[in-house]
């Protein structure tokens, strides 16, 4: 099975993807020196209490905080709007929290939802939304593939709500995905996959499975696809099906 190269060589080969509090590391985001760790995923798409250990990676202060208020929106808004698509589902009480706490974004959400009758009309920032499925994705990226100059390599972004996807769309994508070509060894990527060879042809794969961060809140999947892009799926709530394609 062929291996994938690092972007860029192995310069700084877990500078920007492994946080070390005793060493040096530079922001996933802005590449300048981190003095914090970001939690991936961020605890906004969490509930308390927390999984233990989760995985972090390196940013700097501003970074760090710096998508902290479009996390929230994202969050509340994907939350308020499930609750008005399915009768018997109830807010989370972190979300009844935050939307006290902040009229501004209650005010806002209640005019980018509404139902009327049994019909649903929702306009999501796209914007907002957008950036930060793909900052999710890249910190994913880094994490699991050690990936590094996200800023140099396009994404392609699909997404979609749950009532809206097929389950043919929905077989698809929660599928187990082999990968004709391995993550580069020292990646965390190399130990995630299930490796498996075929008895007979000698013929090596590998499977990447889904991580399951928190049940029902958060899972995510990262592989290569056929070619060779870092791929990251991602699923918050059960209810915002995502596709990240670097490419």
């Amino acid at each position: 099975m062929e291996q994938r190269k690092r972007l860029g060589g192995n310069s700084g080969a877990g500078y920007y993807t492994s946080w070390e509090k005793s060493k040096d590391n530079g922001c996933i985001y802005c590449g300048s020196v981190a003095t914090t760790r970001e939690h991936i995923p961020s605890k906004a798409f969490l509930i308390e209490p927390y999984p233990e250990n989760l995985a972090t990676i390196p940013a700097c202060f501003e970074c760090n905080n710096g998508y902290s208020e479009d996390e929230k929106y994202l969050s509340c808004f994907l939350d308020v709007l499930r609750s008005q698509v399915y009768a018997d589902y109830h807010q989370q009480e972190q979300t009844i929290v935050r939307l006290e706490k902040d009229e501004k974004l209650h005010k806002t959400l209640k005019e980018q939802i509404e139902k009327k009758d049994v019909k649903v009309y929702y306009n999501p920032d796209e914007e907002r939304m957008l950036r930060i499925l793909f900052k999710l994705a890249r910190c994913h990226a880094g994490f699991e593939f050690d990936h590094i100059n996200f800023d140099d390599v396009k994404a392609k972004i699909w997404y979609e709500f749950a009532f809206n996807i097929s389950d043919e769309v929905m077989l698809g994508f929660n599928e187990i995905p082999e990968m004709d070509k391995a993550p580069e060894v020292g990646s965390r990527g190399v130990f995630v996959p299930f490796i498996a060879q075929n008895v007979k042809t000698g013929e090596v794969m590998a499977l990447a499975f889904w991580n399951v961060v928190q049940d029902e809140q958060y899972r995510y999947q990262v592989y290569l696809n056929s070619e060779g892009q870092i791929t990251v799926k991602l699923v918050i709530f059960e209810f915002l099906y995502c596709e990240v394609v670097f490419e």
